[in-house]
């Protein structure tokens, strides 16, 4: 055996997994056609290995409707009926994993038009041309422009933390989706989600704006959002809670199980399902490893009633432990 196996085996491996997950949502396609599900047929029965990747997948959505994809894939028989529509979110929801898994590992614009980017669950930190520093957190991505009397930021997407050199001639902005933040000289994290553009402060002040409105003006521990029509309310964050992500966690204060999630899923390839609405509701406090988020997930499991499951190398599913 040589060093290099245990790379090619498990490669082989996640290749397989993401061969079945592909099949799993093909086969409940409305457009699904009989040529397609021969081909799946000959897959599956071509390898142990596609039957076992296959069935890992089937098991975990609890549907009965799978047995017989199965049934005609074992037998070799024909094609007998067209497959019924699988019901419900979980068809989505799989879709929306396989898509997602795609997307994750795919290059973006924003990268290919960033002055500097991190991959996901990289965090690293640049030195800019003014002597300011800024710090990518997980899948982030800016453009810089620090010459010509200027020093403008434009964060496409993330988060980034900034430590200004203070310059009283040259205030120092940063864009986003919804805002405008404006410094002289301090310390402050800014974050673009979807639907808003979060702004924490460490040191200093910080004047956040949005267009035809008046800034809102921010001191060392406050935080606001800020959406397409309007801003929040400046709110005080928790001592030692502006940008956790620096020193390796993330930090929850009564939060769902659905946010936790979602933030950790920031930090790795792939998608975390949380199968149960029940269980997306159940509220968290708490400090989580973001440098090992595996390690994150099985603390969760050992203080909730949950079961983690690691359905494929890119899909970990979340549903009832035995005291769910």
């Amino acid at each position: 055996m040589t060093a290099h196996e245990p790379v090619s085996v498990s490669a082989a491996a996640d290749a397989v997994a993401e061969q079945a997950m592909a099949w799993f949502v093909r086969l409940r396609a409305e457009t699904v056609t009989p040529a397609e599900r021969e081909d799946f047929q000959r897959w599956y029965r071509a390898d142990p290995a596609h039957r076992r990747a296959y069935a890992q997948t089937a098991a975990f959505w609890d549907d009965a409707e799978f047995g017989w994809v199965l049934a005609d894939a074992a037998s070799g028989s024909a094609p007998g009926r067209r497959p019924r529509v699988w019901r419900g979110v979980p068809a989505m929801a799989a879709a929306a994993c396989l898509i997602g898994f795609i997307a994750g590992y795919r290059p973006t614009l924003d990268c290919w038009r960033a002055d500097y980017c991190t991959g996901v669950g990289e965090i690293k930190s640049f030195r800019l041309g003014d002597g300011s520093e800024v710090t990518l957190n997980s899948a982030s991505a800016i453009s810089v422009n620090v010459q010509n009397g200027l020093r403008q930021v434009e964060l496409h997407r993330g988060e980034a933390f900034f430590d200004v050199q203070r310059d009283p001639q040259r205030p120092f902005q940063v864009g986003g989706r919804y805002s405008t933040v404006r410094v002289l000289g301090t310390r402050f994290a800014v974050r673009e989600d979807r639907a808003e553009t979060s702004v924490s402060v460490a040191s200093g002040l910080v004047a956040v704006g949005r267009p035809e409105a008046d800034p809102a003006l921010l001191q060392a521990g406050d935080s606001i959002s800020v959406t397409a029509h309007r801003s929040g309310d400046i709110q005080r964050n928790p001592a030692g809670g502006t940008a956790a992500w620096l020193k390796g966690y993330a930090a929850f204060e009564n939060v769902t199980l659905a946010e936790v999630v979602a933030e950790l899923g920031r930090y790795r390839r792939g998608t975390l399902l949380v199968r149960d609405a029940e269980l997306r509701e159940l509220k968290i406090s708490g400090r989580f490893d973001i440098r090992d988020t595996d390690k994150a997930l099985e603390s969760l499991q050992q203080t909730l009633p949950i079961r983690v499951t690691r359905l494929t190398p890119w899909l970990v599913l979340i549903g009832k432990g035995a005291q769910g």
